[in-house]
């Protein structure tokens, strides 16, 4: 903008204003008389997810002691934050606590190394299996009694029984192996084995159906694994003792 004109009252009176309201004026033309602060930029502060980590306590009195599971299997996790399922315990069976507690949490060692809700478990084991889910009773009542069957007992049909079988960690899992060996292990030929008989010891799986028995190993070692009891709903290697 620029002024034209002989008035100098006047200009000097618009000059007055003009430098009042913030302006100069330079070779005729407005321009401003002072920095005008650009906007300052906000920064946020990051958000930070809060890392919550359990108080984990060691209870000497409570190593290797027993404790029932419910009516409902009870799901085994690999960490303290109950994720990642890696196990079952069956219904009505019973674990084998390490010793080690946090809130709500329990860490144990049978049927598997792992961390369960503690308030689904029982307080004691009375009337639960206390060794892996298995009956106290499995190696003296009769009823668990099993035998491998054999050519000699039973005739030629079941003479590829006569090697034994092999024992699996799962139904169709990793084989058990005699100590750190390569030799797999699992009962010897017309072996008697202990089987508790429930719906939770029987599985269909890979075209075979699978029990979980406790036999002696090579070793002479007592262990509990899975053998096949023949193709996918039969009982064909297995038999009832005399």
């Amino acid at each position: 903008m620029r002024f034209q004109g002989n008035d100098r009252t006047a200009h000097a009176i618009i000059a007055t204003l003009i430098m009042t309201a913030g302006f100069t004026i330079g070779d005729g033309f407005l321009t401003p008389s002072h920095a005008i602060p650009a906007k300052q930029a906000t920064t946020m502060p990051a958000f930070q997810l809060a890392q919550t980590t359990p108080t984990l306590t060691e209870r000497p009195d409570q190593i290797d002691t027993c404790r029932g599971v419910g009516n409902s299997a009870l799901a085994i996790y690999k960490n303290t934050g109950l994720n990642g399922v890696i196990g079952t315990a069956p219904a009505n069976s019973s674990v084998t606590l390490t010793g080690v507690f946090g809130p709500d949490i329990a860490q144990i060692r049978l049927p598997k190394v792992g961390w369960v809700s503690s308030p689904l478990l029982k307080t004691d084991c009375s009337g639960t299996p206390p060794e892996g889910g298995l009956p106290s009773d499995l190696d003296t009542n009769p009823k668990y009694c099993r035998r491998l069957r054999s050519s000699q007992t039973d005739g030629s049909a079941y003479s590829d029984l006569d090697s034994g079988l092999v024992a699996r960690n799962a139904p169709n899992g990793d084989i058990q192996f005699v100590g750190d060996t390569n030799q797999p292990d699992g009962p010897a030929r017309a072996a008697i084995v202990r089987f508790p008989g429930r719906a939770s010891d029987i599985q269909d799986a890979a075209y075979r159906r699978w029990i979980r028995v406790k036999y002696i190993g090579v070793l002479g070692t007592p262990r509990l694994g899975w053998v096949t009891n023949g193709p996918t709903g039969t009982n064909r290697n297995i038999a009832t003792c005399f």
